[in-house]
Formats: structure tokens, C-alpha cells, sequence
């Protein structure tokens, strides 16, 4: 990935900044980590009270700003690396992640965290307001997508405030959200195997507004016809994925996995 441009947009607001940290709980016994800690608005006060805050920046001359700052405090690591490749178990112990994540890469970020969710006891970050909208949607709304099923599958997901544009420094096109998720120690829905249900549920969102008989096509060998109604695994196939819950992309992906696995 480019170092440049890197299209940040940094917090300069130091209200929305406080009230982040207020949301998420912060007290002096807690390890802490920050992605893209950019001008270092939030490093500033979360050093302030936090037991340590290790932070995480890919652009260089970011990280002499921040070293020159905070360099000196004793709680502080600041470590110059891409976040999109991070290795977070080197990290150690379970701590807790605030950070306003760099747009240009905040969905491809928050899978990685995910996939490393065992290190990270919650993690408060802020985001754009259209992708927090996908992360706490709910089957039948037009937001409900792949991302929704991924997250929920694995956190739970709180929805924690709205910040304008105004909050920034260049002032973004869009809105953002501040969202909290907690990984669960077991994922939400019991699944034979989460290969075979995160393939059904990308293949159901594929084309949006197809019918699943058409975007499930892969697996037309095991659809049935009941009532004159295709159906797979007793689900409608003439339904839409953004229908489906958690628990019916649960029970195509355990039928699949059964027959087809």
C-alpha cells in the first residue's frame, strides 16, 4: 500500500475526545492501543490514564511528531508499522483498543483486529458514519450486509455517538460514528464450520438484489422443491439475503457442510 496519499482526516476537536475516552471506560490499570494515532489528540489524554499506551503509525514523519512529544513518557510505545499487516499477538497480553481509525483503510483494519479478537478485551473506535451503519444493522434494512454477519458473528456491537465533520482537520465529506465491540468468547451462532457459513453469506450478498436461488447457484445440487418453492435447507430461496438472520445463514451453512462437505 502507497504511504501516499494517505487521506487522513485527524480529530481536532478535544470535547469529542474526552468523550470518547469517557465512552469507553478508561481506567488507570488498563493497557491501551491506538491505531493511526495521527496528531496525537487522543494519544495526549489517553496517556493521562492509562497504565501504558502502545500506538500504532504508518507514516514516518507522524511518528517523529508523536516521538517528540511523547517520546519521554514512561507509559508510551509508539511503534512505526502498517496496520493492515501487523502481527497484534506480538503484542502480548489482552488490552484495549481506542483509536479513530484512518478511513482510507478502516473496514480492512477491523477484520484484522478481529481475526486477532482473542488479544483485545473491547475496542472503542470511530469510523465512517456508513460503515458503523453496516455494523449494527439489522436483517431486512437496507444497510444489512456481508459486514454486518461478520462482525455481529463475533462481537457484540454498541453504537456509542455521531461526529460531525466539523470535528476534523481537513473537514471530510462524510459523517462518522464512535462504535464499541466487544469480541465474545464464543462465537454467537454455533457452526460446523465458519469457512463454509462466511462462504454462503458472501455468496448470498454477492448481487444484492438477486433472489438466493440465484446467488446460491453453487449449490443448486442440494435445493429442493416444496410446495412449489425452491428451498434449501427448509429456507425460501426466493428471500434476499438481506433477510436472512444469523441463524438461518447458520442453518444453510451446517446443511451445506453436512451434504456437501
Amino acid at each position: 500500500m502507497k504511504k501516499q496519499p494517505l487521506g487522513q482526516n485527524y480529530l481536532i476537536d478535544q470535547g469529542i475526545a474526552l468523550e470518547i475516552i469517557h465512552q469507553a471506560g478508561v481506567t488507570s490499570d488498563q493497557r491501551l492501543l491506538e491505531i493511526g494515532p495521527g496528531r496525537g489528540i487522543l494519544t495526549a489524554l489517553l496517556l493521562e490514564k492509562a497504565k501504558s499506551l502502545t500506538a500504532i503509525e504508518i507514516d514516518s514523519r507522524l511518528c517523529s511528531d508523536l516521538m517528540a512529544r511523547f517520546g519521554k513518557c514512561k507509559n508510551f510505545q509508539l511503534i512505526e508499522a502498517d496496520a493492515l499487516k501487523y502481527d497484534y499477538s506480538s503484542l502480548g497480553n489482552v488490552c484495549q483498543i481506542i483509536s479513530n481509525l484512518p478511513y482510507y483503510a478502516a473496514t480492512h483494519i477491523l477484520k484484522r483486529l478481529i481475526h486477532y479478537r482473542k488479544y483485545f478485551s473491547q475496542m472503542t473506535v470511530m469510523l465512517q458514519k456508513e460503515v458503523v451503519d453496516r455494523l449494527v444493522a439489522v436483517p431486512g434494512s437496507r444497510e444489512y450486509a456481508s459486514l454486518s454477519v461478520f462482525i455481529q458473528f463475533y462481537c457484540d456491537v454498541e453504537r456509542l455517538m455521531e461526529v460531525g465533520k466539523e470535528s476534523f482537520s481537513p473537514k471530510p465529506r462524510i459523517d462518522s460514528s464512535v462504535i464499541k465491540l466487544t469480541p465474545l468468547i464464543k462465537p454467537r451462532i454455533q457452526v460446523d464450520d465458519p469457512k463454509t457459513f462466511f462462504t454462503i453469506v458472501n455468496a448470498s450478498f454477492l448481487h444484492k438484489r438477486k433472489m438466493l436461488k440465484n446467488n446460491l447457484k453453487g449449490w443448486q445440487n442440494l435445493f429442493q422443491r416444496q410446495n412449489g418453492k425452491i428451498k434449501l435447507a427448509g429456507i425460501d430461496l426466493s428471500r434476499r439475503g438481506e433477510t436472512l438472520s444469523l441463524e438461518d445463514f447458520a442453518t444453510l451453512s451446517n446443511y451445506v457442510h453436512t451434504y456437501n462437505g
